[in-house]
């Protein structure tokens, strides 16, 4: 009698230590999928930035550039890109994005409330006229570019220094 006391004893002891081990793996996996989930919100929001500094380098190549203006407010239409002289203050100061461009990103969805498959924002970006580079054969501009995941807590920023070169004619002597 006294052998089977103990094994329900030991048994209910490894079960109890069992149950611990599966809840701290349980809180565990819910810390990994909220990582994962972060991880892929902000990976959202660099592809969003990225690609609208990708598109500001291609309006610059098709509007053959200029040394812009100083800029105030939002552009008008919304969608008007254009040459500012001014620059943004701080990236990380959203408030100096109000002369920046939005971009409307292709076969995407917009809400601020979030969910599935969905921005929290368009991306914006910035073109400012940083002048002639030292060989005078091309003209620099500074490109920043902000881009939201599917909340206001994933963002991204990036920038580029481009260097516009106007086509020469080669055919000639």
């Amino acid at each position: 009698m006294t052998g089977s006391g103990f094994a329900l004893i030991a048994s209910l002891l490894i079960l109890v230590v069992l149950t611990i081990i599966a809840v701290a793996m349980f809180r565990s996996f819910g810390m990994q999928e909220r990582m994962a989930g972060n991880l892929r919100e902000k990976t959202r929001a660099l592809e969003a930035a990225n690609s609208a500094l990708s598109y500001a380098e291609w309006w610059l190549n098709q509007n053959n550039a200029s040394s812009g203006a100083a800029c105030s407010g939002a552009p008008s239409p919304v969608d008007t890109a254009r040459v500012c002289t001014n620059q943004i203050i701080s990236p990380a100061n959203l408030s100096n994005w109000t002369v920046a461009t939005t971009y409307a990103l292709p076969s995407a969805t917009v809400a601020a409330s979030g969910g599935a498959g969905t921005y929290y924002a368009s991306p914006r970006f910035h073109i400012q006229y940083l002048g002639p580079d030292a060989t005078k054969n091309a003209t620099v501009y500074l490109i920043t570019a902000l881009g939201y995941g599917g909340n206001a807590s994933s963002v991204a920023v990036v920038q580029s220094t481009y260097a516009f070169t106007s086509i020469k004619d080669l055919t000639g002597p």
